[in-house]
């Protein structure tokens, strides 16, 4: 056991973190540059801040600080953690001058805070609209290949849709129009495509369809299809659609959400919206002994595919869908910082709009490395195209830096904070360029004009950023274990 504090302290932080902050620095630039390391005799790669962190640091607190920061940062932003890496550590280099000069971290603090309207407008000044998004995958290090086919994804799916990345034998985009979401089919065997389909949806564990067998025989006649979708379907009622699915009699299929719990609900209100049905439900005065043709749902087209229901040309009210819309789009505000449950909401809303889109990268030695950069583009494309996007390869931090050179520090605590954020956000520019064996004094237009970040996302990282160096520059005492 010893303790330290002050000055041997801040250098014993430093030492703890150096190795992954030099290997994060050397892991940023061009043509998908990476970080090899040892594990059980055999050589991989990790690619992203993230990842070489969980390699390379130790078990030091300073080291287990900067590993959550950043898997905690990839969680939330998916992408930008090796400049928030990098960020941090000039920043925190000059917080332990501040530390120095005995400037205590609640001043340090309330200086960086009163900077961020100054940063706001900054931002704002630099931020353009994102034109084609050519540039943003080719930050994220794909062939060219995979750079069109994200940006076809991404097209296809437009503002309220959805990309989903998986992998298969040859690299394609699909398209889904209608209302899409995942689900497990109750009956046995396969379920075939069906046309002109009306839907039952009922919040609720369906066992009896007694009162049905007169509406599945009016089915039959007319030669339309059913598609029950419920909480649970399982007994009598399973028996009676599953015989009458095997025996041709009725198009009938099946099945319950994905999802379980509150999840499960959400699909069923979200499906009820989309096709125009009435969820049955007891709670709210429903039941399916009084169901009417009035309250199914109706849809053109049925298709169940590796998990997924596909309903298109479902016929819900446009006002009724708009509202559901609206309250994902509010959950998405409410949850930024909650990964899981953002993607949620973004999964739910992208039903509702109707645009899910899946990009399939083709099987391969590199397909994983590939598909994790299919996302990170993705991610980054998404962000910019709501909240517009700053020149890449570090130029355009650099101008923000260059707009807020002005700012008057009146006392020892903006200084600092002013020279922190400062050197933050110049720090990713002079990693490239000395990555590229560009010369430091080198212009700036070097880097290809198309190169360009994520405004948002770049704002979110400089503040994890400079949390994470406040955090660490701040310590002032430390028992340490050998």
């Amino acid at each position: 056991m010893r303790t330290l504090a002050g000055q041997p302290l801040q250098e014993d932080i430093v030492e703890a973190i150096a190795p992954a902050l030099r290997a994060i620095a050397a892991s940023i630039g061009p043509e998908g540059r990476h970080v090899i390391y040892c594990n059980g005799g055999r050589v991989q790669a990790a690619r992203t801040g993230s990842d070489i962190a969980r390699r390379i640091c130790s078990d030091h607190f300073a080291g287990r600080l900067l590993k959550e920061a950043l898997v905690d940062a990839e969680r939330q932003f998916g992408d930008g953690t090796a400049r928030l890496a990098v960020m941090a550590g000039a920043a925190l280099a000059e917080g332990r001058r501040a530390g120095e000069a005995a400037i205590e971290t609640d001043r340090l603090v309330e200086a960086l805070a009163l900077l961020r309207p100054k940063l706001d407008t900054a931002f704002a000044e630099e931020t353009r609209g994102c034109d084609t998004g050519a540039g943003l995958v080719a930050a994220a290090g794909v062939d060219a290949t995979l750079a069109g086919l994200i940006l076809e994804a991404d097209a296809a799916a437009g503002p309220g849709g959805l990309v989903e990345v998986s992998e298969a034998l040859e690299s394609a985009v699909t398209a889904v129009d209608g209302f899409s979401f995942e689900a497990r089919h109750v009956g046995a065997g396969a379920l075939a495509a069906m046309d002109d389909v009306h839907v039952i949806v009922a919040n609720e564990m369906l066992t009896d369809f007694r009162t049905l067998v007169p509406v599945i025989e009016g089915f039959a006649d007319r030669g339309k299809a059913l598609l029950v979708v419920a909480r649970g379907i399982e007994g009598a009622a399973l028996q009676l659609l599953e015989r009458n699915r095997k025996a041709g009699v009725v198009k009938t299929a099946a099945l319950v959400p994905g999802d379980a719990g509150p999840r499960a609900v959400e699909i069923l209100e979200d499906l009820a919206a989309a096709s125009g049905a009435t969820m049955i439900c007891a709670q709210a005065g429903t039941s399916i002994e009084a169901l009417k043709p009035a309250m199914l749902g109706r849809a053109a087209k049925f298709r169940f595919e590796r998990g997924r229901v596909h309903l298109a040309g479902a016929e819900g009210a446009p006002e009724r869908i708009a509202m559901r819309i609206a309250l994902a789009e509010a959950e998405i505000r409410a949850k930024r910082y909650l990964p899981l449950d953002r993607e949620h909401a973004e999964r739910r809303k992208a039903r509702l709009a109707g645009r899910w889109v899946e990009l399939v990268v083709a099987r391969g030695f590199e397909s994983a490395v590939q598909m994790e950069s299919a996302r990170r583009a993705l991610v980054a494309l998404r962000a910019a195209r709501t909240e517009g996007v700053i020149a890449g390869g570090g130029r355009g931090l650099e101008n923000i830096a260059d707009r807020l050179g002005s700012v008057a520090a009146h006392d020892a605590a903006a200084r600092a904070a002013a020279t922190m954020v400062d050197a933050a956000l110049r720090a990713p520019g002079r990693c490239l360029r000395r990555n590229a064996s560009e010369a430091p004094s080198q212009a700036r237009g070097a880097m290809p004009a198309s190169v360009a970040d994520p405004a948002r996302l770049s704002r979110d990282v400089l503040d994890v950023a400079l949390s994470l160096a406040v955090r660490l520059a701040g310590i002032g005492g430390a028992v340490l274990r050998h």
